[in-house]
Protein backbone atom coordinates (compact mmCIF):
# COMPACT_ATOMS: atom_id res chain seq x y z
CA UNK A 1 0.00 0.00 0.00
CA UNK A 2 1.40 3.31 -0.92
CA UNK A 3 2.51 5.51 2.16
CA UNK A 4 -0.32 8.52 2.13
CA UNK A 5 0.52 11.95 4.55
CA UNK A 6 -2.04 11.79 7.52
CA UNK A 7 -4.27 14.81 5.77
CA UNK A 8 -4.45 11.95 2.28
CA UNK A 9 -5.37 9.20 4.89
CA UNK A 10 -7.91 11.32 6.64
CA UNK A 11 -10.22 12.41 2.94
CA UNK A 12 -9.44 8.81 1.91
CA UNK A 13 -11.17 7.62 4.83
CA UNK A 14 -14.19 10.37 5.04
CA UNK A 15 -17.39 9.22 4.14
CA UNK A 16 -18.43 12.81 3.51
CA UNK A 17 -15.61 13.01 0.93
CA UNK A 18 -16.34 10.12 -0.51
CA UNK A 19 -20.15 10.55 -0.89
CA UNK A 20 -19.67 14.37 -2.06
CA UNK A 21 -16.95 13.00 -4.82
CA UNK A 22 -19.20 10.23 -5.78
CA UNK A 23 -21.54 12.85 -6.36
CA UNK A 24 -19.85 14.90 -8.34
CA UNK A 25 -18.83 12.34 -10.83
CA UNK A 26 -22.54 10.98 -11.22
CA UNK A 27 -24.16 14.56 -11.22
CA UNK A 28 -21.54 15.13 -14.40
CA UNK A 29 -22.85 12.24 -16.26
CA UNK A 30 -26.34 12.74 -15.28
CA UNK A 31 -26.49 16.85 -16.25
CA UNK A 32 -24.93 15.36 -19.41
CA UNK A 33 -27.81 13.18 -19.87
CA UNK A 34 -30.16 15.78 -19.12
CA UNK A 35 -28.73 18.77 -20.92
CA UNK A 36 -30.24 18.71 -24.40
CA UNK A 37 -33.70 18.96 -22.43
CA UNK A 38 -32.51 21.84 -20.67
CA UNK A 39 -33.71 20.77 -17.10
CA UNK A 40 -31.28 18.79 -14.27
CA UNK A 41 -32.16 14.90 -13.01
CA UNK A 42 -34.37 16.13 -10.09
CA UNK A 43 -36.38 18.26 -12.40
CA UNK A 44 -36.79 14.76 -14.30
CA UNK A 45 -37.61 13.12 -11.11
CA UNK A 46 -40.29 15.65 -10.12
CA UNK A 47 -42.03 15.50 -13.49
CA UNK A 48 -41.99 11.28 -12.57
CA UNK A 49 -43.53 11.83 -9.66
CA UNK A 50 -46.70 13.98 -11.56
CA UNK A 51 -46.77 11.65 -14.18
CA UNK A 52 -47.82 8.81 -11.36
CA UNK A 53 -50.14 11.12 -9.50
CA UNK A 54 -52.64 12.78 -12.46
CA UNK A 55 -54.45 14.49 -9.52
CA UNK A 56 -51.22 16.37 -8.89
CA UNK A 57 -48.90 16.59 -5.69
CA UNK A 58 -48.61 19.29 -2.94
CA UNK A 59 -45.27 20.95 -2.91
CA UNK A 60 -44.89 19.02 0.93
CA UNK A 61 -45.73 16.19 -0.59
CA UNK A 62 -43.15 16.82 -3.73
CA UNK A 63 -40.79 17.68 -1.16
CA UNK A 64 -41.09 14.71 1.31
CA UNK A 65 -40.54 12.46 -1.93
CA UNK A 66 -37.49 14.11 -2.98
CA UNK A 67 -36.04 14.62 0.29
CA UNK A 68 -35.85 18.25 -0.56
CA UNK A 69 -36.42 21.71 0.81
CA UNK A 70 -40.16 22.66 -0.01
CA UNK A 71 -38.35 26.37 -1.14
CA UNK A 72 -36.53 23.85 -3.61
CA UNK A 73 -39.26 22.48 -4.94
CA UNK A 74 -41.10 25.63 -5.31
CA UNK A 75 -38.00 26.93 -7.46
CA UNK A 76 -37.61 23.66 -9.50
CA UNK A 77 -41.36 23.56 -10.10
CA UNK A 78 -41.24 27.60 -11.30
CA UNK A 79 -38.75 26.51 -13.95
CA UNK A 80 -40.86 23.40 -15.04
CA UNK A 81 -44.10 25.85 -15.37
CA UNK A 82 -41.87 28.18 -17.95
CA UNK A 83 -41.03 25.15 -19.84
CA UNK A 84 -44.86 23.98 -20.22
CA UNK A 85 -44.22 20.82 -18.16
CA UNK A 86 -46.24 21.21 -15.45
CA UNK A 87 -48.68 23.88 -14.16
CA UNK A 88 -50.15 25.30 -10.59
CA UNK A 89 -54.10 23.89 -9.71
CA UNK A 90 -55.49 26.16 -6.68
CA UNK A 91 -58.06 24.01 -4.98
CA UNK A 92 -59.41 26.65 -2.42
CA UNK A 93 -56.69 27.30 0.05
CA UNK A 94 -54.68 24.29 -1.24
CA UNK A 95 -52.26 24.55 -3.97
CA UNK A 96 -51.10 21.08 -6.14
CA UNK A 97 -48.81 20.68 -8.85
CA UNK A 98 -50.01 19.07 -11.77
CA UNK A 99 -48.21 17.69 -15.14
CA UNK A 100 -49.49 19.25 -18.48
CA UNK A 101 -49.78 17.51 -21.76
CA UNK A 102 -46.71 19.00 -22.78
CA UNK A 103 -45.23 17.46 -19.43
CA UNK A 104 -46.24 13.84 -20.73
CA UNK A 105 -45.09 14.55 -24.11
CA UNK A 106 -41.93 15.04 -22.77
CA UNK A 107 -41.69 12.02 -20.55
CA UNK A 108 -40.67 9.44 -23.38
CA UNK A 109 -37.60 11.83 -23.04
CA UNK A 110 -36.90 12.01 -19.97
CA UNK A 111 -37.09 7.87 -19.75
CA UNK A 112 -34.39 7.79 -22.38
CA UNK A 113 -32.20 10.58 -20.68
CA UNK A 114 -32.33 8.29 -17.75
CA UNK A 115 -31.59 5.29 -19.92
CA UNK A 116 -28.16 7.01 -21.28
CA UNK A 117 -27.43 8.27 -17.83
CA UNK A 118 -27.31 4.68 -16.56
CA UNK A 119 -25.66 3.03 -19.44
CA UNK A 120 -22.86 5.45 -19.44
CA UNK A 121 -22.70 4.98 -15.40
CA UNK A 122 -22.57 0.64 -15.84
CA UNK A 123 -20.50 1.46 -18.58
CA UNK A 124 -17.74 3.36 -16.47
CA UNK A 125 -18.13 1.03 -13.40
CA UNK A 126 -17.75 -1.74 -15.56
CA UNK A 127 -19.61 -4.44 -13.92
CA UNK A 128 -23.44 -3.62 -13.31
CA UNK A 129 -24.00 -6.36 -10.57
CA UNK A 130 -21.25 -4.81 -8.64
CA UNK A 131 -23.17 -1.34 -9.29
CA UNK A 132 -26.46 -2.82 -7.82
CA UNK A 133 -25.07 -4.41 -5.02
CA UNK A 134 -23.33 -1.13 -4.27
CA UNK A 135 -26.43 0.93 -4.72
CA UNK A 136 -28.37 -1.14 -2.53
CA UNK A 137 -25.32 -0.70 0.15
CA UNK A 138 -25.80 2.86 -0.29
CA UNK A 139 -29.74 3.17 -0.02
CA UNK A 140 -29.19 0.98 2.95
CA UNK A 141 -26.80 3.02 4.59
CA UNK A 142 -28.88 6.06 3.72
CA UNK A 143 -32.29 4.86 5.47
CA UNK A 144 -30.26 3.81 8.82
CA UNK A 145 -29.07 7.05 8.76
CA UNK A 146 -32.27 8.95 8.03
CA UNK A 147 -33.73 6.84 10.85
CA UNK A 148 -31.15 7.26 13.69
CA UNK A 149 -30.79 11.30 13.16
CA UNK A 150 -33.56 11.35 14.74
CA UNK A 151 -31.60 10.22 17.99
CA UNK A 152 -28.91 13.19 17.97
Amino acid sequence: MEKCSKGETQINNCLYFTISRLFRVVNKVAEESFGRMGICPTHAFLMVLLEEEKNGLSVNKISEALTIAPSTVTRFVDKLVLKGYVERIKSGKQSFTKITDAGLEAMPEIYKSWEIMFGKIERMAGDKEYLGEILKQIRDLTDILEENQKYL
